[in-house]
């Protein structure tokens, strides 16, 4: 047990709270026994059964993430909401940057994924103000958020032009070959492709001197997004890194009950082809959505955001008792 951690875990909870309450967002608490976990196809839930008086059985999932919970309450009405919330995801999330259950951090306000960038870099300004014990890594700064367009990155990092090969699949499978100065398997995908050269050549380098916003993901990775008109070649999603960690993913929040239902029917079946059972589909969610009006929502990872402020490099360090 390592109680500077735990106090400081607490600290840090209370300046959220106290911050997005100074700006005018009410928090709401959402279930832990849900219908559907969430649809992301690589995430996976713990289940339980609820027995009822007369011996019938109902499977409930522990939530991997608030967010249907809380777009159903935007659906009804609710505007500028938080929660600070306690979710869960199984099959192999323990290690040093990850923990089976941790604490998520969403909150959604109206307008899209630029104001929740600005809400992102005024929360970090304000913890770093209050926040007693900042970590100042030699060269790093909590000044202005750095913002880097994707396709910047690839440029940058990896001399590949990512909107070309999104289009081009000769193109995209040779220059990433050199890139990486390796072959690439035959059956890779596009999206195979595209993290073996972002986990190798461009994460590691993010956010290094600064918080950095990483902004406009292919359509093909919108998951809740909305895809960024005219072209509909990007997805109006943003993730922000410190020192090379992803802490949060964020999106201008698609609005459209016809497309979520289609998403979430390709994902339960990228599941099935994967070998992973699918995933329930919360068909009053996806009627929420359709209710929302134009919104920006974020999740960060509590404990990964304590890792940032304080150097800690064992996200075990901030839990009780931890699974080991």
């Amino acid at each position: 047990m390592n109680q500077l951690r735990l106090q400081q875990k607490r600290q840090l909870i209370n300046l959220i709270r106290k911050f997005f309450t100074k700006m005018g967002f009410v928090e709401i608490e959402t279930p832990l026994l849900v219908s559907s976990p969430g649809m992301e196809v690589h995430l996976h839930s713990f289940t339980t059964k609820y027995v009822q008086h007369d011996g019938l059985e109902k499977t409930f999932h522990l939530p991997t993430s608030p967010e249907f919970s809380i777009k159903r309450a935007l659906g009804d009405g609710f505007e500028k909401v938080f929660e600070i919330a306690r979710v869960f995801r199984n099959q192999g999330e323990l290690g040093s940057q990850h923990h089976p259950e941790f604490n998520m951090l969403e909150w959604y306000r109206p307008g899209s994924y630029t104001e929740i960038m600005d809400d992102v870099e005024n929360l970090l300004l304000y913890l770093n103000e209050l926040f007693d014990v900042p970590y100042l890594k030699q060269g790093f700064t909590w000044g202005e958020v750095k913002r880097t367009s994707i396709q910047n990155c690839f440029l940058i990092y990896a001399k590949l032009d990512l909107q070309k090969g999104i289009k081009d699949a000769g193109y995209w499978r040779a220059e990433a070959a050199t890139a990486l100065d390796e072959s690439i398997p035959e059956d890779d995908s596009f999206e195979d492709i595209f993290f073996r050269i972002w986990l190798k050549l461009i994460e590691p380098r993010l956010g290094i001197n600064q918080p950095e916003i990483v902004y406009d993901y292919p359509a093909s990775m919108a998951a809740l997004s909305k895809l960024k008109a005219p072209e509909n070649i990007w997805a109006e999603r943003f993730e922000l890194y410190i020192c090379g960690l992803e802490i949060g993913n964020a999106f201008s929040e698609l609005t459209d009950s016809s497309e979520q239902l289609m998403r979430f029917e390709d994902a339960n079946r990228e599941r099935e082809t994967l070998g992973y059972p699918p995933h329930p589909i919360d068909f009053d969610f996806v009627e929420s959505v359709g209710k929302m009006p134009p919104t920006g929502g974020i999740a960060i990872g509590v404990e990964r955001l304590l890792m940032a402020l304080t150097g800690e490099t064992d996200i075990r360090q901030f839990f009780l008792h931890p699974l080991d």
